[in-house]
């Protein structure tokens, strides 16, 4: 067996557990349906496994996620792609300034965007608070 065949045999064996855990709970369900057992001790314990199972499953993702990004072909995808980016910029360095100068904008536009919308609702809380204290234009205490 080739070294490049072992991730296929390891996904294989993933896949092989999850269905044999897949058929074995198939099994728990039909017996605890068709015998009805409702007993507060099964019920604790298919708690304490689906707990468990809750926690195996961010395992598992978690893992598969740090094994997919530090793995060598991410690695080598990221370089290329950062060696192309280098390319460009050194080849076109307007274009690059012009992106840049574009995001800068972009991000300075929504700043500015969100501090006037906190603005015009503060102005708004201001005007409604205002409005209740005089009472129209009665100089009533807030009560």
């Amino acid at each position: 067996m080739r070294l490049s065949q072992w991730g296929d045999v390891a996904i294989g064996v993933l896949v092989r557990a999850g269905e044999d855990a897949g058929q074995r709970l198939s099994r728990l369900r039909t017996a605890v349906a068709s015998t009805e057992l409702t007993s507060p001790r099964l019920n604790e314990r298919l708690d304490v496994l689906a707990r468990r199972g809750a926690a195996e499953r961010v395992r598992i993702v978690d893992s598969a996620i740090i094994a997919l990004a530090t793995s060598p072909i991410v690695d080598r995808v990221v370089e290329i792609q950062l060696d192309r980016v280098l390319e460009l910029l050194e080849r076109e360095p307007d274009r690059i300034r012009a992106l840049v100068r574009g995001q800068r904008d972009s991000m300075v536009g929504d700043v500015v965007g969100r501090f006037r919308a906190g603005a015009a609702a503060g102005d708004d809380a201001v005007d409604r608070l205002t409005l209740r204290w005089t009472r129209n234009g009665n100089a009533e205490t807030p009560t």
